[in-house]
């Protein structure tokens, strides 16, 4: 893998990690590759868009991309079960590329949800989605 993709997360405000329905609380996030080519069949298969919520998407982030995105938009019940299976050796390398660094940044908001999971630590990080996140 020769591209690092951009990794766009809903932000995640002090306020929703107090929610009482933290488990039902949809957490969206967008990756953006540079080129249609760049995108692997693994992770196009895992295509969700879900019209229900506008998501703020930053031209200054995108620009000079191909602005191809694949939408994930989970619960973090959903978030957890996800990670659980993609983020191990034998998970495609497309796929830990983006879903290490979210359950890392997962796992820094809501430790508790998200303890036991392991993951794949020989990944190389220099390969990971680089995470921004956006409101």
């Amino acid at each position: 893998m020769s591209y690092v993709p951009i990794l766009l997360v809903q932000q995640i405000l002090p306020e929703d990690i107090q929610s009482i329905d933290v488990m039902e609380t949809k957490i969206v996030a967008i990756a953006v590759y540079a080129n249609k080519s760049g995108v692997p069949l693994t992770v196009v298969t895992r295509r969700l868009f879900d019209g229900d919520k506008q998501f703020y998407f930053p031209t200054e982030v995108t620009e000079g991309a191909a602005k191809t995105r694949i939408v994930y938009q989970h619960t973090l019940a959903q978030w957890r079960e996800l990670l659980e299976s993609l983020t191990l050796p034998s998970a495609p390398d497309a796929l830990k590329q983006l879903m290490i660094p979210m359950f890392l940044y997962l796992k820094e908001k809501y430790p508790a949800v998200l303890a036991g999971i392991e993951y794949d630590q020989a990944f190389d990080p220099a390969q990971f989605a680089e995470i921004l996140p956006v409101q």
